[in-house]
């Protein structure tokens, strides 16, 4: 292990934070959700975000005691045991990667064609921007990080600027329609789909090196990156709210692009166009760095087949492995097809869930330890951790039970839980006794 190596500076880490949330999907999770619930979905933005801090201290532990991006995996094992360490980590984040990531680049390849350059085919785009940010994590993973600040950097700007302007122009009742009253959205579903809006924060911590050992840093990164978004979305979330009625909001599926065109007309279009295209690349790209560590890491540890775990710093395997699959869904037509957004839903869905695993393998680790002085530094242990697996258990239960094709997800979710426990129960059962790939792991 090199230990002079230094971690990743405070900006890496906060825009790896921060890169999932910033993704198209977001702003239309947000502006449907003004729409159906008003001026009250700020509260639940707010109180989402209280949530996900409190969750911050649960990782902020999990990598004090294993840096790293094998550190979850490590703590649900040691709570629960060899199979939800390796099922729930694949559910969530790998499922989630192939789906959402399909998803949100051929949205990014429908904004340029629409927006910028008419002639240019939209699937062409979506291939264009996945193989340029494979050929980058491939070549250098810093220079991707580097890259990551400028999409982070371009999304969040962009969304001041519009938002900015419309805050100004208040004033001008022409430009605002008509906000009172909202949709018959239903409110529950609209306060529970708040906790969706911040997935991801913790890719930080999976994209980190196995010699990045700096939790007070990461867990600052968190923190800063959930607030700095979540004050960002409630003023776009106001913003939409106040320009655009809320039958409009709820209904569309592209919120953002018209809050942007009433508030800035054709220049508005345009910088949301590129605030959608920064936001796709910002998500793909720390999925790929976070994800495929998050492979090599469990490979480490014996869960997973050892090729995966070569070069585990840049994981060059699971990497090309995640693309391939986005590609060949892309190639298949999956990016058109209904039950793409049900398959983007269940990678949600078992993202919440896993944050609930966490947080509980976290409270279990705490009873279990001989030195419990260190979970009491958690503020507020151990109230804050059960508040977290409660909110995220019934965010998980409400969003499954009111879905509009509940079947279709638990039937999609149960096929892809059943198939990767019977996969991790045969790799068990060949790989007994063989130990961690690595010795560093025992």
């Amino acid at each position: 292990m090199n230990t002079s190596e230094k971690p990743a500076p405070f900006a890496f880490s906060l825009v790896l934070a921060m890169g999932l949330m910033l993704s198209p999907e977001s702003l239309i999770i947000l502006g449907n959700s003004m729409g159906g619930a008003g001026s009250l979905f700020l509260v639940f933005i707010i109180s989402s975000m209280v949530v996900y801090l409190f969750t911050a201290l649960s990782y902020a532990k999990i990598h004090s005691l294993y840096a790293g991006p094998e550190g979850e995996s490590r703590v649900i094992k040691e709570a629960l045991g060899v199979i939800p360490a390796i099922v729930l980590p694949i559910c969530s984040r790998v499922v989630f990667t192939l789906c959402v990531a399909t998803g949100i680049l051929a949205t990014a390849g429908y904004v340029f064609n629409e927006v910028f350059v008419y002639w240019f085919p939209n699937l062409g785009f979506s291939f264009c921007l996945l193989g340029f940010l494979l050929v980058l994590n491939l070549l250098n993973q810093r220079i991707s990080r580097v890259v990551q600040v400028v999409f982070v950097t371009v999304a969040i700007f962009g969304l001041v600027v519009i938002s900015t302007v419309g805050l100004l122009e208040l004033g001008n009742l022409s430009k605002v329609g008509e906000s009172t009253g909202t949709s018959s959205f239903s409110v529950a579903r609209v306060a529970l789909l708040s906790l969706m809006l911040f997935v991801g924060f913790d890719l930080a911590g999976l994209a980190g090196n196995s010699e990045d050992k700096n939790p007070a840093q990461l867990v600052r990164s968190m923190v800063v990156g959930i607030v700095l978004v979540g004050v960002v979305f409630i003023i776009w979330g106001l913003v939409s709210f106040v320009y655009v009625s809320p039958e409009r909001l709820s209904e569309t599926t592209v919120p953002h692009l018209i809050t942007a065109r009433i508030i800035l007309g054709e220049t508005g279009r345009i910088i949301m166009g590129i605030v959608v295209v920064a936001g796709t690349c910002s998500a793909v790209n720390v999925l790929l760095i976070a994800v495929s560590k998050m492979i090599a890491g469990m490979a480490v540890q014996g869960f997973l087949p050892s090729f995966f775990g070569f070069a585990r710093d840049r994981a060059p395997i699971p990497l090309i492995i995640l693309a391939t699959g986005i590609a060949a869904m892309l190639a298949l037509g999956m990016a058109g097809a209904p039950a793409l957004e049900v398959y983007m839903r269940a990678g949600l869905l078992f993202w919440l869930l896993n944050y609930a695993v966490v947080n509980l393998s976290v409270l279990i680790m705490g009873r279990r330890m001989h030195d419990r002085s260190t979970l009491l530094q958690i503020p507020g242990y151990p109230a804050t951790i059960i508040i977290s697996i409660l909110a995220f258990l019934g965010g998980f239960a409400g969003l499954m039970w009111s879905d509009s094709e509940s079947v279709l997800l638990l039937k999609f979710m149960l096929s892809i839980l059943v198939l990767v426990s019977l996969l991790s129960l045969v790799w068990i059962v060949l790989g007994r006794g063989k130990g961690p790939a690595d010795p560093r792991m025992t």
